[in-house]
């Protein structure tokens, strides 16, 4: 077994060893979570595992990682999410404002078992499922928080979809957010003075969450309904691939 196992209260906690993360370059908040008072970090370097406790007995590793503008987020292969860097807008989702120089568990999502996440300028988003699921059905369900998202703690968020809706993926630009459900509909809310919620407009100020495909000018005015598979948001633009595989 590639675990380290180590006493800590007397419980044998994981750590994960069978991957490594990787960080480099600016470091004013702790984003790359490595020690130090030099700012600029030009090499690439492994985080060492004991930053790291996860559940016990498993053969753990890296499946996700995400940065935002000065925090990182990372997903190990139990479901647990850990958080570091700038916390100026509660987007580590532990409650506070004070940024974290080394990882910490997201304790708020204990119960889900997390499958990926994505990170914003100040906000993070992640999907997750019920740690009691039995896995016949999937009920990935989408949490958010941080800037603009109503909380610094994880919550759980439908916007414009039903309740219930499986979310398959979730993108975050700098300043607005896509999810995208498991049967092809895609929603968009935050700012949109670019026209990044891909609404046909321009507008100022935050926006709800909206879904796209309802639009007639989404995907060069295609009057059908549009299933999409992929999505993912640069700063201030966002893309996505059709089923068909249009982009």
């Amino acid at each position: 077994m590639d675990i380290d196992d180590v006493i800590c209260n007397l419980r044998v906690v994981g750590m994960p060893t069978k991957s490594a993360i990787y960080t480099w370059g600016y470091n004013q908040s702790g984003q790359t979570a490595r020690k130090g008072k030099e700012r600029h970090l030009r090499i690439p370097k492994s985080l060492p595992p004991k930053l790291f406790t996860c559940r016990d007995g498993e053969n753990l590793r890296w499946i996700d990682i995400a940065c935002g503008r000065a925090h990182t987020a990372a997903v190990v292969s139990d479901g647990s999410l850990f958080t570091w860097g700038a916390n100026d807008f509660g987007q580590l989702g532990d409650g506070t404002e004070e940024s974290a120089k080394e990882p910490k568990k997201v304790n708020a999502l204990a119960t889900e078992f997390v499958k990926s996440v994505s990170c914003g300028a100040h906000c993070t988003a992640a999907i997750a499922e019920p740690r009691e699921n039995d896995g016949s059905i999937s009920r990935s369900r989408l949490w958010v928080w941080g800037q603009n998202q109503g909380s610094d703690y994880p919550r759980l968020y439908w916007g414009a979809f039903a309740p219930n809706t499986v979310i398959r993926q979730v993108s975050c630009g700098a300043v607005h957010v896509v999810a995208l459900s498991d049967d092809g509909l895609l929603q968009a809310w935050g700012y949109n003075e670019y026209g990044q919620l891909g609404r046909g407009c321009t507008s100022e100020g935050l926006q709800g969450a909206r879904v796209l495909n309802a639009y007639a000018r989404f995907l060069d005015d295609t009057p059908e309904l549009v299933k999409i598979v992929r999505v993912s948001c640069g700063e201030y633009h966002a893309a996505a691939i059709s089923e068909n595989g249009e982009v």
